[in-house]
């Protein structure tokens, strides 16, 4: 958001004969207007719109430029004869004046020829920028018009500074979880991400700041705990399947301690390869990534794996969104006197993870039940992992979620899901189609006919059904059955039940 754009330079020639007479210096005044806000740092003080963007007049440069045009010997500048730099003044959200600007006439000078450099203008390059996954955006072009009352003029001379080009690329690879029935359950998601050119990510000497990358994290499920690596040599050279980095160059340091702008903090040390936890609130946090080691003239990325763990075994999967952008971010999308340089708008690139965390669960079929035509269905889910044989770390107290496929009494389709209290180990939950479990937080289903899953947040659980026209009277017919539990796998996919095709 706030661009460095190139130097803009005018070499003015005299017209060939010149005219006789006397000439002195041309006053001019400069005007640079951009498709795009101007970002530039402006002064706090009066009127607030003195901006450290720069007119060099004849190349005499000094470190502390004038406010006002026409101003002479003022900063040690090598030149007296030729003004001092000049600070431009904000005069629109898109533009920048310089006035009353003296220019040698060239055709008195040696070499011929009078120079205005203009240096140092910023732009909000994230205006420019297109959706819908584009790589590049609109350039950043200046309209240019240089005024004087000698006659010299130039008006609208349009100019092509610079092309905007997206900066960094995000995707999510998922890895196989960890096995972890009877401890934390845990999985892994590896987040990539890829500079969009050469050179957009930069450390050491050429860099000023080195580039930070910070990632958004959200949606994160409750009591899921995120974990990242301090330290990244980032070693896997390829981006989705495209092209990338031939080296082992870029390396990663996790920053410490940032605002939330992703500004401040200290980076860990290189080869510090502990993992660090991701502060996270409401499912919502961030991870700011600074630059430690890259190489400016290949497309460079890195993959970052991001633990997902959680102490309740009860839960199988966990999703999260992540965004990535640099850092730090703003708002400030216009000329500011404290806004930093740089600072960065909130990036495009958007990628979702979900992961299995091999939780200790049961999922429990029960392929047929009813409350239709005069029966009635009785169910018994049994808590069954107290016994002298198991290991004492698996025996968990867990809830139970019941999903209800099927009919009404009115032949509409019916889809439900009703969550248990916690049963403990050795317990059972018992309850009737027709009069629910209100202690167990189980209502009547009456009238419904179909079929039932029991996802159980503990290992061993077991289910019994049992249908009858006769519950509370003499029965004429009854039937029950046990209910066949639904293996997976360690990454969560469904294993055949009996005689099921593999």
């Amino acid at each position: 958001m706030a661009e460095t754009l190139p130097d803009i330079l005018l070499s003015c020639l005299p017209e060939s004969p010149l005219p006789p007479g006397p000439r002195g210096d041309l006053d001019l005044s400069i005007s640079v207007t951009l498709n795009a806000s101007v970002t530039n740092t402006v002064s706090s003080g009066p009127g607030g719109d003195i901006s450290d963007a720069v007119l060099v007049v004849n190349g005499n440069d000094c470190a502390t430029p004038s406010a006002n045009g026409s101003t002479y010997a003022s900063c040690d500048a090598p030149l007296a004869t030729v003004q001092d730099p000049q600070f431009g003044r904000l005069t629109g959200v898109t533009t920048l004046t310089w006035t009353n600007v003296s220019l040698p006439f060239p055709g008195d000078l040696p070499q011929g020829v009078s120079t205005l450099k203009i240096r140092g203008i910023r732009a909000d390059a994230s205006q420019l920028r297109l959706g819908g996954g584009s790589s590049s955006g609109a350039p950043v072009a200046a309209a240019l018009e240089l005024r004087s009352t000698s006659g010299v003029a130039l008006r609208n001379a349009s100019l092509r500074l610079a092309n905007s080009l997206t900066g960094i690329r995000l995707a999510v690879a998922e890895t196989e979880p960890a096995a972890a029935c009877g401890g934390d359950s845990r999985g892994t998601a590896t987040v990539v991400v890829q500079e969009g050119f050469a050179s957009a990510f930069r450390a050491g000497p050429q860099a000023a700041l080195p580039t930070r990358v910070l990632l958004d994290i959200r949606d994160v499920p409750d009591g899921v705990e995120l974990r990242m690596p301090s330290f990244l040599a980032c070693h896997q050279p390829d981006f989705d399947g495209s092209a990338g980095a031939s080296r082992d160059s870029l390396a990663l340091a996790l920053v410490d301690g940032q605002d939330a702008a992703g500004a401040g903090g200290s980076p860990a040390e290189s080869g510090t390869g502990t993992e660090m936890s991701i502060r996270l609130e409401d499912g919502v946090g961030r991870a700011v990534y600074e630059v430690a080691a890259d190489d400016p003239g290949q497309v460079e990325d890195c993959h970052i794996p991001v633990l997902f763990e959680t102490s309740d075994r009860r839960v199988g999967s966990a999703r999260a969104m992540f965004s990535a952008s640099f850092a730090p971010r703003s708002a400030a999308s216009r000329a500011d006197a404290s806004a930093p340089s740089p600072r960065f708008a909130p990036a495009l690139a958007l990628a979702e993870a979900e992961v299995s965390l091999a939780a200790c669960s049961t999922r429990l079929l029960f392929p047929f039940v009813t409350n239709q035509a005069g029966f009635d269905t009785g169910l018994v889910i049994t808590h069954g992992s107290l016994q002298a044989l198991t290991d004492a770390a698996s025996e968990q107290a867990g809830s139970c979620d019941l999903h209800f496929y099927g009919v009404g009494g009115d032949g509409e389709d019916e889809l439900l899901v009703q969550y248990t209290t916690a049963i403990d180990p050795g317990e059972q939950l018992v309850f009737t189609f027709s009069g629910g479990n209100p202690a167990r937080n189980i209502i009547g289903m009456d009238q419904f006919q179909g079929y039932l899953i029991a996802d159980c947040g503990f290992p061993g659980a077991r289910g019994y059904v049992f249908m009858s026209d006769g519950f509370g009277g003499i029965a004429d017919l009854a039937m029950g059955y046990l209910a066949p539990v639904i293996p997976f796998d360690a990454e969560g996919r469904r294993l055949p039940i009996g005689g099921d095709a593999p």
